[in-house]
């Protein structure tokens, strides 16, 4: 049986420090293997939540590995902070850069020794992010609308993941966006690695949430 990487989004913990915390230990405690951190400014997408400086206490109170999604205009301008702070994956958004700029913020992620991700949004072609697949660790397949929690799954996503996964056998593939166990377990027939999900881990037992995520009855 495929193993099925869990990844509990940050975002329904929202901007309270103790609340994070709370979250993080949590999660951790109940089988989650990444914590995915969902860094919004308020620009690229209209919600604002938690960043870098949010990284240090979080660290010091679980041993979780930092999935990082930068939903940020000008990624490059803050990448380094990303890094400083010990991030274990850093993905970028397709949509934020232009093609130079996007290929030296890959490779300065990757020089850093972080594993390196594109995010491509719902409503983005799939095939823009082709020639980069060389370049990278990680595809994260947005399965909703980037920038807002509780949205309903869009099945239109996996079409995107069997794409990629024909295209590259090997590379990491994660989706995000109205992931619980049935959606989940589509995307993960599809050809996904990590599931990210946010509001059904929050709202419920975590878990028997994320239990049923991998697949198993708890």
């Amino acid at each position: 049986m495929k193993k099925i990487v869990v990844s509990a989004s940050s975002l329904p913990a929202g901007r309270n420090m103790s609340s994070q915390i709370e979250y993080i230990q949590r999660v951790g405690n109940f089988g989650a293997d990444m914590y995915h951190l969902d860094v919004m400014d308020g620009k690229f997408v209209k919600t604002k939540s938690l960043d870098y400086t949010y990284f240090e206490q979080l660290r010091e109170r679980s041993p979780l590995l930092f999935d990082v999604h930068l939903m940020i205009e000008n990624p490059q301008n803050y990448v380094n902070k990303y890094i400083k702070a010990k991030s274990n994956i850093i993905t970028v958004h397709v949509e934020a850069m232009d093609e130079i700029t996007l290929v030296k913020t890959l490779k300065k992620i990757k020089k850093a020794g972080i594993m390196t991700g594109i995010a491509v949004d719902l409503d983005t072609d799939i095939s823009l992010i082709d020639k980069y697949l060389d370049q990278i660790d990680l595809v994260l397949i947005l399965c909703v609308k980037a920038g807002k929690g509780g949205q309903p799954f869009q099945k239109s996503a996996l079409k995107k993941i069997k794409h990629v996964r024909e295209l590259n056998p090997n590379i990491l593939i994660e989706v995000d966006g109205g992931i619980d166990p049935t959606t989940g377990a589509q995307c993960v027939k599809a050809g996904a690695d990590i599931l990210v999900s946010g509001n059904y881990i929050y709202n419920n037992d975590a878990y028997q949430a994320i239990q049923g995520l991998k697949g198993k009855n708890g």
